[in-house]
């Protein structure tokens, strides 16, 4: 059975036993009450933040998918924190998707057993990075946003479980870190990706190197390649460092 995540373990639900979170009345209640229709979701970027997934929200969009990236609609993210870390609702959480078809970033990601199985149709995308360059990445983002995110930002996530925010479920901890700090989420960041092609079968599953660009996404999701060159974005890191070079203007200029 699941068992609530620690600083030294990955992330699995605690309250519902492995790929079976749901009745079919709770599945029935879904497709009456309009939440959630089950053929209506196609995609879930099962990679960890700051993996790309600002740049396959983009892909998605100019697939013709109508994508959720947490970061983006925050508003979003309680439901799903309260399902994973709280005992709370898994028809609240998964009504979140209700109108989206493709969904990326912290919680999402670790909700793949959950989606995997109320949607039977759904495939699921996992983005990879260099797991050193990838902490060292997010560390950096981290002290932006620290430094550099205004209190209308930061409230979206105050209200938030701790676990749920900066891979805390993972133990991950990105400011003032030690090697065993390191070395804990980054075994945990090789767990889930390990998991993730262990649970999910690899019909369904595209292991996804940017370097391919268009061709493998495409063929994965049988829609025709797009005529423009894939997206490189991270705009809210993009923004911080404006935020920072601005403030470095001002006092240089003071």
């Amino acid at each position: 059975s699941r068992s609530k995540p620690t600083a030294f373990s990955f992330h699995v639900s605690q309250h519902h036993t492995m790929g079976l979170c749901c009745s079919p009345a709770t599945f029935l209640s879904w497709s009456l009450f309009g939440l959630v229709t089950l053929d209506a979701f196609k995609l879930l970027d099962v990679g960890a933040p700051r993996t790309g997934t600002q740049s396959m929200y983009d892909a998605m969009k100019i697939l013709n998918l109508n994508p959720v990236h947490s970061g983006y609609q925050s508003e979003l993210r309680p439901a799903l924190c309260e399902y994973l870390f709280r005992n709370g609702s898994l028809d609240d959480a998964l009504g979140v998707l209700d109108g989206y078809d493709a969904a990326m970033d912290e919680p999402f990601m670790l909700m793949y057993e959950e989606i995997m199985a109320a949607f039977p149709e759904a495939k699921f995308l996992l983005t990879i990075s260099d797991a050193e360059s990838w902490f060292d990445n997010y560390a950096e983002m981290v002290r932006l946003l620290v430094a550099f995110q205004n209190e209308t930002e930061r409230s979206h996530f105050g209200v938030l479980p701790p676990e749920c925010t900066a891979m805390k479920s993972w133990g991950c901890k990105f400011r003032n870190s030690t090697q065993g700090d390191r070395d804990i989420c980054l075994r945990n960041y090789h767990r889930h990706n390990q998991r993730v092609q262990e649970i999910i079968p690899p019909e369904r599953l595209l292991v996804y190197n940017w370097s391919d660009g268009w061709a493998p996404l495409a063929h994965f999701l049988d829609v025709a390649i797009p005529n423009e060159d894939f997206p490189h974005k991270d705009q809210v890191k993009q923004d911080m460092e404006q935020r920072e070079g601005q403030l470095l203007s001002e006092i240089l200029g003071a």
